[in-house]
């Protein structure tokens, strides 16, 4: 084959040496889950309960710890017979790749045809077998980026008329979080969700109305004014309290 297929490959050795990932957020301390949801943690990870705010740095623990657990089995494979070999054929791969490429005589035998022995007909099919491998994959990650992005959103409204934006649950108009805002709503008194600034000032006035009109007793407006308090004091930690200051606070931002 004369034009041979273009191909990806990395080098054992170079990819050993690429820093790891618990190394590169070793300063992130790690989150250890709770056992039963609390009403904070809401999130359930592999049978452990954890709060909105965790979930990213979880799910980045989690591929930690398995990317470690793969490395690990791949050291005690790589000390195996097998292992040895199979690492010693992939290294003698990229290498006669690499003399190809830099020298593309070698491609033709003496008497000027193209090298056509069973041992390099047999790479030429690995080559093509790699490409088509990369190929797919590329086209997988693709296919599955353009569902995310076409994945029904959270309709839910903040005061300042953005959207959430996160995908919504399955039969749902709402996504995990503002579903169980939903669910948490008081009959009595509801003060809104208090997930940010403007709506805790909402939340502060409707309760400014229930003092007024007499609608509570003093112990429920003093455990009200409490809740108040922890949630202006959480909204800096929540990763819906926060969007303002991840988006910049543009109003014009694409939604």
């Amino acid at each position: 084959m004369e034009d041979e297929a273009e191909v990806k490959t990395d080098n054992y050795e170079e990819k050993a040496e690429e820093p790891k990932p618990e190394e590169q957020l070793a300063e992130k301390p790690y989150i250890e889950g709770r056992l039963e949801n609390d009403g904070i943690a809401t999130w359930n990870i592999l049978g452990r309960w954890y709060r909105e705010d965790e979930v990213e740095q979880v799910h980045r623990q989690n591929k930690e710890r398995e990317a470690k657990w793969v490395r690990a089995q791949k050291a005690i494979w790589a000390e195996t017979p097998q292992g040895k070999l199979c690492l010693e054929l992939y290294q003698k791969f990229c290498e006669y790749k690499k003399y190809l490429d830099e020298h593309p005589w070698a491609r033709k035998r003496r008497d000027g045809a193209l090298v056509d022995f069973a041992e390099h007909k047999l790479f030429e099919e690995a080559l093509l077998v790699a490409s088509d491998y990369h190929r797919e994959r590329e086209e997988k990650d693709r296919r599955n980026l353009e569902r995310a992005q076409l994945a029904a959103r959270c309709e839910h409204a903040y005061l300042d008329g953005d959207r959430c934006g996160a995908p919504r649950l399955k039969g749902k108009t709402l996504c995990r979080m503002h579903e169980r805002m939903e669910e948490a709503k008081a009959l009595k008194l509801d003060l809104g969700t208090m997930e940010d600034a403007d709506s805790i000032q909402v939340g502060i006035m409707k309760l400014q109305r229930a003092v007024i009109d007499g609608t509570l007793d003093a112990k429920q407006i003093g455990h009200l004014a409490y809740l108040i308090q922890i949630a202006a004091w959480n909204v800096t930690r929540t990763s819906s309290g926060t969007r303002e200051l991840t988006d910049g606070g543009d109003p014009d931002r694409a939604r």
